[in-house]
């Protein structure tokens, strides 16, 4: 019974003083230096209060510029390790407003996607296309809205990823062309 009774007047002893440990800390709202981001537990002891200074609010850069214009769509790989399906004639278009067309074969497909930091998500948005000989077009359509995630682009390459970063599309920017007279 006394043990019991020592247990009960250390736990509540060491609640209160765990309790008193939260009002001791300072201010983290600083106005002059970076927010200061609070975080319960660390490694060893999950009763303890970690202190992290950081930037907390990064800006995502625009990245819509440098997809603006028209891709030519070189391979395709269903699989990561599978033999990849080259494509003739087939593109991929950016607009500014968030949308994109595009041509695999048989239909013109359009859709919306949208650019996150280093994600990327396409949305087919046809319902009705036309039936077609080659299974390229139903392939491509199930990657870009169900595989595709990430990207990596520069002037003229522009690589479409999966979530393992595996590359499913490579695209090269085509040439602008000039009408002849």
């Amino acid at each position: 019974m006394r043990y019991l009774g020592f247990i009960l007047i250390l736990s509540i002893f060491a609640l209160t003083e765990a309790k008193g440990q939260k009002s001791k800390r300072k201010d983290k709202f600083d106005s002059k230096g970076p927010r200061i981001m609070e975080v319960y537990g660390d490694s060893l002891r999950k009763d303890s209060i970690v202190y992290y200074e950081t930037e907390i609010g990064y800006i995502m850069p625009d990245l819509s510029q440098k997809f603006k214009g028209m891709w030519s769509i070189n391979v395709m790989r269903r699989q990561a390790r599978a033999v990849p399906d080259t494509l003739v004639s087939s593109y991929i278009e950016f607009n500014e407003d968030s949308l994109f067309t595009a041509y695999v074969g048989c239909n013109k497909l359009s859709g919306t996607y949208i650019i996150k930091g280093p994600t990327i998500k396409l949305v087919v948005q046809d319902t009705v296309l036309a039936p077609c000989t080659s299974d390229l077009e139903k392939w491509f359509i199930k990657l870009i809205q169900e595989r595709v995630s990430y990207f990596d682009i520069n002037k003229k390459i522009l690589y479409l990823k999966d979530v393992a970063y595996n590359i499913v599309f490579d695209c090269a920017r085509k040439q602008e062309q000039t009408p002849s007279n």
